[in-house]
């Protein structure tokens, strides 16, 4: 066992930043939902004894490039992007987990683990795991999901994404989740 099994290493995405903002409402800008999930979820993950590197702190631009430049130096066992989701029907909701299009099927199941785990914490629907090209994923060389995790374009979910305990219960039900996956990609740490 190298140095680096001693314990879990974990990047976090907090999608967009800087010049990108993602999906906006009228009080609400994606890119900072995504980072207050992520310091929430890295603080519970660093309690776990998870090493955690975040992509960005604050709001600037990171570029994928630089996103997976990060995740390769970190030696990570696992990328975790956060995004929110839009669609005109306002009606859907609920927790979707992307994988890159060229991703083995066993990390699609595996992944599921995570959504399963934050829908159990917000009361959500888990809409699935799903396959896609990605410019972040398709860069990074570790296993690696993007998260979803409410649409901005939903009444009720942009009412949720105002509430400090429901991005709480997000990180935590991620938490959760991740703990889970790394078990099973990492078993011996």
């Amino acid at each position: 066992m190298t140095a680096k099994m001693d314990k879990w290493h974990v990047v976090l995405d907090p999608g967009h930043g800087g010049s990108e903002s993602g999906f906006t409402t009228d009080t609400l800008i994606e890119k900072e939902i995504n980072l207050a999930v992520c310091r929430r979820l890295q603080t519970i993950l660093e309690g776990y004894g998870v090493d955690v590197l975040l992509t960005r702190t604050g709001d600037v631009d990171v570029s994928a490039v630089k996103r997976a430049e990060l995740a390769a130096a970190m030696e990570a066992d696992l990328f975790v992007s956060w995004h929110c989701d839009f669609l005109t029907d306002e009606e859907v909701s609920g927790v979707s987990l992307w994988v890159n299009e060229n991703v083995d099927e066993h990390y699609m199941i595996e992944f599921e683990l995570i959504g399963d785990a934050i829908v159990d914490a917000t009361k959500q629907i888990m809409l699935g795991v799903f396959q896609d090209s990605d410019k972040v994923l398709s860069l990074v060389e570790v296993p690696a999901v993007q998260i979803r995790g409410a649409f901005l374009s939903s009444v009720l979910e942009r009412d949720c994404c105002k509430n400090p305990d429901f991005l709480q219960a997000q990180a935590q039900g991620a938490a959760r989740g991740i703990i889970r996956v790394l078990q099973q990609l990492s078993p011996n740490v």
